[in-house]
């Protein structure tokens, strides 16, 4: 679920950037059809640039987090009475109630949809059909003329008298297949809800539908636009709206009159568009997630091993004592199960300091499940330290460190009993016992 929020969260952050920009910069100029494509690139833009996690080509070195394999002997007393931890229980829960309303969201949400569908649909099935060509003309008991798929509705006291250049816009409509367009949005808003830009996006797609169909039928030698204009002033009033349907009354009859009205935008200023293209690429190099990497540029360029190889303890002033779980085969308390322990766990209430056993590049700053806060840092040689269940770090990926540095904090994050700190070391892809490296 956590990467299911973190997916929703970047594809509405780069929704948000590129719809304001079109906003900002782009929608008042009179490229109908162009302005419609990227209204309707977004979407899926903003999808692939949130699921995908290699966008640009990067050599990366991958830093694997290791299997839980934890002991925590804090106290062995006390291991069953806790082995529920209340940090553990509260992310769950948050994450429960996150889910279940998000779920709750996207149901109610299709569940609109889908009514709208099917009383479009009763309405077609119960009323008089006529063909005109493609179209299909249907004359129901609606109060204004409106078209979906390859379908007009017409009020049936209009079947006589509807002006011509009502059905000529909405042919128009179908013929650009803006139902799709609609569909498309729904399906996008269903999923997104929580993000208020979608229903100004939905808004800003339909008034770019009216102007291109607005300009179309005007454009037409057999349509006068003094005449067009007066039919927009008489449908001014008395308008409604739906979400899935294009209609020539609309509540954005204003706007549409001063676009008709607009002189038509210098074909130069289709450069303006071209600024999408480094916003685009800033998004793509912003979301690219890149496995660590250490690039040797960074790594300090140090002979003495004494401070590039682990040599002292993670934690000042402790002794053997302070081991709750040495490193090797030990028999797990919970599951009485022979595991290997990778590593050692010492004492350590919450908040004591951490510090780095060795000169090196922090490759890993992050919230690991079972291991809570988990710190690994690169060193030359092949080594690399593992520092788990922290309470706050006090450092940055990538970030070079120097030896007996304080890295962060100890804590109980994660699967634990008790606060304490997990020390791991690997040399060349293999865990090697910590206490061999602890002068």
């Amino acid at each position: 679920m956590n990467s299911l929020i973190v997916f929703l969260l970047k594809s509405s952050a780069v929704f948000v950037l590129f719809y304001l920009v079109f906003q900002l910069l782009l929608r008042k100029h009179t490229f109908h059809q162009l302005n419609r494509i990227i209204l309707l690139s977004i979407i899926p833009f903003s999808i692939y640039i949130a699921s995908t996690s290699y966008i640009i080509p990067i050599t990366t070195n991958t830093i694997e987090i290791p299997s839980f394999i934890e002991l925590d002997l804090v106290n062995n007393d006390s291991i069953i009475e806790h082995t529920s931890p209340i940090i553990t229980t509260e992310n769950i829960n948050w994450l429960l109630i996150i889910t279940v309303i998000y779920g709750l969201g996207i149901l109610i949400s299709l569940f609109n949809f889908l009514k709208s569908l099917v009383k479009l649909y009763n309405l077609k099935c119960t009323s008089e059909a006529k063909r005109n060509q493609k179209y299909l003309l249907i004359y129901a008991n609606v109060t204004e003329v409106f078209s979906c798929f390859n379908w007009i509705f017409i009020p049936k006291n209009l079947i006589n008298t509807i002006d011509t250049i009502i059905l000529e816009h909405e042919k128009k409509h179908i013929d650009h297949k803006h139902t799709l367009d609609l569909f498309l949005t729904e399906l996008y808003i269903a999923f997104f809800w929580f993000n208020p830009f979608v229903y100004l996006y939905r808004k800003s797609l339909k008034s770019i539908h009216e102007y291109q169909v607005d300009s179309e039928v005007i454009n037409s030698q057999q349509i006068d636009i003094i005449r067009y204009l007066n039919l927009l002033k008489i449908e001014i009033e008395n308008t409604s709206n739906s979400n899935l349907y294009s209609h020539f009354r609309q509540p954005l009859i204003k706007k549409r009159i001063e676009m008709i009205m607009k002189t038509k935008s210098n074909i130069s200023l289709k450069l303006k568009y071209l600024i999408l293209l480094p916003i685009a690429f800033l998004c793509m190099v912003s979301f690219t997630k890149q496995h660590t990497i250490i690039p040797a540029s960074i790594i300090p360029e140090i002979i003495n091993e004494n401070i590039t190889k682990p040599s002292i303890s993670p934690i000042k002033n402790v002794s053997k004592v302070d081991i709750t779980a040495k490193y090797g085969p030990a028999k797990h308390p919970i599951l009485k199960t022979m595991r290997h322990h990778n590593g050692i766990d010492f004492r350590a209430a919450n908040g004591t300091p951490i510090v780095a056993t060795a000169d090196g590049v922090i490759a890993n700053v992050s919230f690991e499940k079972n291991w809570g806060n988990l710190i690994i840092i690169k060193h030359t040689n092949g080594y690399e330290t593992l520092y788990a269940h922290l309470s706050k770090f006090n450092c940055k990926k990538n970030q070079t460190v120097k030896k007996g540095e304080i890295i962060g904090y100890s804590g109980s994050t994660g699967l634990v009993t008790g606060p304490h700190l997990h020390y791991a070391i690997k040399h060349n892809n293999e865990y090697v016992n910590p206490i061999d490296f602890i002068n």
